[in-house]
Order: C-alpha cells, then structure tokens, then sequence
C-alpha cells in the first residue's frame, strides 16, 4: 500500500514538473515574439509633443506670430529690415496682441457661419502671420498698425494702402482662403499683391506663391517686405495681372483675384491647372452687383463656374480696361 502512494506521489511530481516547464517555455517565447514585434512595429502612442514637432516641421518656414518668439523687438526690427517705421510703441503692440485673440474667434465663428466649418489650416495660418506688419500706407509712409485685428466683427473693414489700393478686411481674406481649399501641394497666383497680406496668408499652407501687382511704387515697395519675415516661397512682380504669370511652368492650382474684373481674363483660365481653383470679383467697377464668382477646371480641361456672394472691390487696371 505505501509503495502504491508513493508510486502515486512520483507521478503527480513529474506532472507538475512538466506543467511548469510548459508555461515557462511558453512565457519566453511570449516575450521573444513581443519583443520581436516591438522592434518591427514601433509604439502606435505619440506624445503631444511629437505631435508638436511634426507639425512644426510640416509648417513653412519664417516667422510665426502665434509663438513666444514674436515680440515688440522683432515686429520693431523687422519694420526697419523692410524699410519701414514700425509707428506703435510696445504698449500699443502688446494691446495688438490682446485684440488678436479676439480676432481669432471671430474669423473661427464667421467661417463656421458662412461655410459650415473652419479649416484647422487657415485659422492657423490667420494666427501664424503678424496682421500688423502689413497695416502699412504706402504712398504716405506710415504705420496705422495700431489698428490691426478689430475686435467687433461689425467694425471689421479694409484700409487704404495708398494710390487707390487697399487691404482687405481681414474676414473676406480668411473667406476666400478658405472657399479655394488651398493644399501644401499647390501653386498659388495672386492678381493683385496690394499690401502683401493676402499671399503671406496663403504662403502659410500653399508650396508656392506668386503674386502681382500693377501699382509700380506699391508694388516694389511691399516686394521687400516678406525677406525679413523668412517667407521665401513667395515671388513678386511689377505687372499686369490679366496676362497672368505664363513663364510659371505647368500653371497654377489656385488663382485668387483680389480686384473686381469685368469679365475673367482668358490668359487666367489657361493658366489653371485641370483641377484648379479660381476665386475673382466680377462686376462694375465702383458700382454695387459685384458678384465672387468661382471657377474650377476638371480633370478633363472643362471649365466649370459658379456665383457664391456678393462683395465690392476696387477695380482692376491694366489691359482688362481697353
């Protein structure tokens, strides 16, 4: 009987042993083949500051107001790097600054009511470029940056630049940057430079942006300003924006008109990219039914055209007036 239990005992030793070793064989492989993919499919978790550091280097280079970094020193330095008075005091810039976070809200709230949503995209860009750097008048050479970013959405307006040009107020700027869905892909042409605000939002999230101007001083006057800024994807030019910008290979993805034609400039629809976007005010100059007509070019080459609001622009001179 005692050998029979001890026999019994033996048994159930070797078993458990055999057990053991199974699940300890069993857990190495585990963390073999944990490891093994650990290595080959990295962590799926990324930390907010990756995040950060990604979207820093998808970003364009040059200045960007929206950080630390973008202070009274710099908008001052920079002012007198482009040629110009800075015109404001330090007080005056950091009061700029307090309005600004109320003009991000608006532009957010006036996208949201007009087009459904606001692109993430153009309210950083709108946040990134210093407004205030291009409240400039030109043909009397002063500063009127002390106005920049109206905090009241029924106080915002546009502002003259100088020989008859204007900035435009920053809600219709925001608007139509957002209507031609602007990708980091794309070549963009502005007709119609005027203080320079316009492009430098675009240039934000555009690869490339050519713009023109037919007023010779202001034009050659604002071609200064983006050099200190760091924006180098922009390129300028003295000329007639009816003709375009047709040694521009391939042409363009975008084309935005920031003065009222007409009628659409031919060279204009030929230098649109099939799957292009244009955005142009037509209409009478000086004279209400100004309509933002926009048109776009499939794949095909056909060119298809639409009425979305109605605006007022001062006109566009040149060729387009014969």
């Amino acid at each position: 009987m005692r050998q029979k239990k001890l026999f019994i005992f033996l048994i159930v030793i070797l078993c458990l042993g055999f057990i053991f070793r199974f699940f300890m064989f069993n857990s190495s492989n585990s963390k073999i083949a944990n490891q093994q993919n650990s290595n080959k499919y990295p962590s799926q978790t990324t930390s907010v500051s990756q995040i950060s550091q990604a979207l820093q280097q998808a970003s364009p280079s040059g200045v960007d107001a929206s950080l630390p970094s973008w202070t009274f020193e710099r908008y001052q330095t920079l002012m007198l790097e482009s040629g110009r008075q800075p015109g404001i005091d330090a007080n005056t810039f950091l009061a700029i600054q307090k309005r600004k976070q109320t003009a991000n809200q608006i532009v957010a709230d006036y996208l949201k009511q007009h087009l459904g949503s606001a692109d993430p995209e153009i309210l950083r860009a709108f946040n990134e470029v210093p407004r205030e750097y291009f409240q400039y008048q030109y043909q009397s050479s002063s500063s009127f940056a002390n106005v920049a970013y109206e905090d009241k959405a029924d106080q915002v307006k546009p502002w003259a630049i100088g020989w008859g040009s204007a900035l435009s107020d920053y809600l219709g700027q925001a608007y139509m940057t957002q209507v031609i869905k602007p990708t980091s892909s794309d070549v963009a042409l502005e007709i119609g430079t005027g203080s320079g605000y316009q492009s430098a939002l675009l240039s934000r999230i555009v690869k490339k942006m050519y713009s023109i101007e037919i007023i010779k001083p202001l034009g050659q006057a604002v071609s200064k300003i983006y050099k200190p800024l760091g924006y180098d994807n922009i390129e300028t030019r003295v000329g007639d924006g009816f003709y375009g910008w047709p040694e521009v290979n391939g042409g363009f993805d975008i084309i935005i008109v920031t003065a009222v034609a007409r009628y659409v400039p031919p060279a204009l629809i030929a230098q649109l990219k099939p799957n292009g976007r244009m955005i142009i005010p037509v209409g009478q100059p000086f004279k209400k039914g100004q309509v933002l007509y926009i048109y776009t070019k499939d794949a095909d080459g056909r060119v298809h055209s639409r009425k979305d609001v109605g605006v007022y622009f001062i006109p566009m001179t040149g060729a387009i007036q014969k």
